[in-house]
């Protein structure tokens, strides 16, 4: 996955940081796969009454594609069934491309976190 994050973003993510991640017992991760290839994966965690986003990445040669949009479903009615009453995730303030991607999936800016932007979306 952290070929993911270099593929998107152009930065490496070491793996050690991102195995801590994924063994956190609180947080949930689904990984997308193309032909046997990690393409996207997610990871949420219950913070509350709401699911929070703490990655979310798609590979720049799958964006595009309704890869994103398919794991914000599937986020969503994670946390319908689990009762919760929104999603929220942060986004970095200047990645107009995100927040865009969020806002069109009707996510709306809550407040900036220091160089990021809260972003929600209420499910009930």
């Amino acid at each position: 996955m952290a070929a993911v994050i270099l593929a998107s973003w152009g930065k490496e993510w070491k793996d050690e940081k991102l195995l801590e991640l994924l063994l956190d017992q609180r947080v949930t991760t689904m990984v997308l796969e193309d032909e046997g290839e990690i393409v996207a994966y997610y990871c949420i965690e219950e913070i509350d009454e709401y699911l929070f986003i703490s990655s979310f990445q798609v590979s720049k040669g799958k964006q595009g594609q309704g890869v994103g949009q398919h794991m914000l479903e599937l986020i969503e009615v994670d946390g319908r069934e689990g009762g919760k009453v929104g999603v929220e995730l942060c986004v970095q303030a200047t990645n107009e491309k995100a927040k865009e991607f969020y806002y069109y999936h009707g996510y709306d800016l809550m407040y900036p976190n220091g160089n990021n932007m809260v972003m929600r979306k209420k499910l009930v």
